[in-house]
């Protein structure tokens, strides 16, 4: 039983390699500050609503609320990938990551929008697992919406790997637009909180090629394995 055990432990080591774990933990607690921080202290700050026709227009379909949950397991697996391509990288999308974290968090609460849930009829799988969706994630953090920037990291962190294949750099591709259909679909977001995400996401990605975060590991040109 230990032998099991032990094995266990080393193939999570193994997961990443070890300069990635830091990164791995800055990118965490960053998601984790801006996500339950700012909702501290969202209560005391005036909240606003956007009455846009084209969310009015949009139909909540339980179903999308797969992909949505599907989505934290991507981006699990293809930030796994992103950052065992190499110390230069894995600082740098780290960074970049941690950046846009901070810049969601400005943005929460320097205009804290909120929407109103529509009433959630059926009660077959998707419908319940959209309610526990809404019992877990109040509908305020909106924009930008932290589901979109997190799936546009997962495609943008993918450049410039080539020893990732075409075929998954693409699901990345098709699954950030299937994301952007699901945040709104599942009435969780607005559709100006995808424009926010991609924006912030790309904001923060040139932040860090000024910044230059690899630094940090003493790294120095475009090499660093």
């Amino acid at each position: 039983m230990k032998q099991d055990c032990g094995s266990a432990g080393s193939k999570i080591k193994g997961l990443l390699p070890p300069y990635a774990w830091g990164c791995l933990a800055a990118m965490v607690a960053s998601q984790l500050f801006a996500f339950y921080i700012t909702r501290l202290l969202l209560p005391h700050l005036p909240s606003y609503t956007l009455d846009l026709p084209l969310d009015a227009a949009i139909p909540l379909i339980p179903e999308w609320v797969i992909v949505y949950v599907l989505a934290f397991a991507s981006w699990a697996v293809s930030g796994v990938v992103i950052l065992r391509q190499g110390k230069r990288h894995a600082f740098r999308f780290a960074g970049a990551y941690v950046v846009a974290m901070l810049l969601s968090t400005v943005a929460f609460l320097a205009w804290p929008l909120r929407l109103e849930w529509p009433e959630v009829a059926g009660n077959g799988f998707c419908e319940k697992l959209l309610l526990m969706v809404y019992g877990a994630d109040q509908p305020n953090n909106l924009c930008p919406s932290l589901h979109v920037l997190a799936s546009y990291f997962c495609w943008r962190g993918l450049w410039g790997c080539p020893r990732v294949p075409a075929w998954f750099k693409a699901f990345n591709f098709v699954f950030l637009i299937l994301v952007c259909f699901s945040v709104v679909f599942v009435k969780q977001h607005l559709s100006i909180d995808i424009a926010g995400g991609i924006i912030v996401g790309e904001a923060a990605i040139q932040a860090a090629r000024l910044l230059r975060p690899e630094r940090i590991a003493g790294l120095r040109g475009d090499s660093g394995e």
